[in-house]
């Protein structure tokens, strides 16, 4: 599947890759090995369960930004709680948060972001025509009006990196002002973890297809 983006860019769903780039560590996918449990000190420790503990609230894979952030211990519970805020104190409609989410990841360029989403978006009642209008790029049209304002939004937001005035006024009027503050942050929280994600150029899990078109970079 492919989709035009600019006059020179062409989007495609890549391969699975077969081979990891030569800088990535088989064990982490990313540029930076995993963190050891016994390489950290006690609080360092507690921030790692927090993460691999099947009973915590906080639990994560290690492949992934969690094990990105345990290369800062003492600022990992900090993320981790504020990622976890944002994904389950959301106000709005579960399949609202995850189109939020998803805009975000599309504006990035985030593949890992996205093939974790989609699906979660899909089970959550966005419907397949409005993920394929994020997915593809394709003109807002037959959309509800807040799915249609968060598309719009993000598209100038953090595609532009510029927003209208009536842009601005439309997400006011679907969410109010706390809730489009919400959106705002929740944005905010996944643009960083692409940014980081690019960084160390974290590829997906082995169990993991990508979803994502992307243009190539070769």
């Amino acid at each position: 599947m492919t989709q035009s983006h600019g006059p020179e860019k062409l989007e495609t769903v890549p391969d699975k890759p077969t081979v990891l780039p030569a800088d990535v560590y088989a064990e982490s996918r990313s540029r930076l090995p995993l963190v050891k449990r016994e390489d950290l000190d006690e609080n360092g420790q507690k921030a790692f369960d927090a993460i691999t503990d099947p009973n915590s609230r906080l639990k994560a894979q290690l492949i992934g930004p969690a094990g990105i952030w345990l290369n800062v211990p003492e600022l990992s519970p900090h993320i981790r709680e504020i990622n976890w805020f944002l994904r389950n104190r959301f106000p709005l409609d579960a399949k609202l948060t995850e189109l939020i989410i998803l805009t975000t990841a599309r504006e990035a360029d985030a593949q890992i972001e996205w093939t974790a989403h989609e699906p979660a978006a899909l089970k959550a009642g966005l419907s397949q025509h409005v993920v394929d209008t994020v997915k593809y790029r394709r003109p807002i049209t037959d959309v509800e009006p807040q799915e249609a304002a968060i598309i719009q939004f993000a598209r100038e937001l953090l595609g532009d990196n510029h927003l209208s005035s009536e842009t601005y006024a439309e997400a006011l009027k679907q969410f109010g002002q706390k809730n489009l503050v919400m959106m705002v942050l929740l944005m905010a929280n996944y643009s960083q973890t692409a940014i980081i994600l690019h960084a160390f150029n974290q590829q997906l899990r082995p169990d993991l297809t990508p979803l994502l078109p992307l243009a190539s970079h070769d």
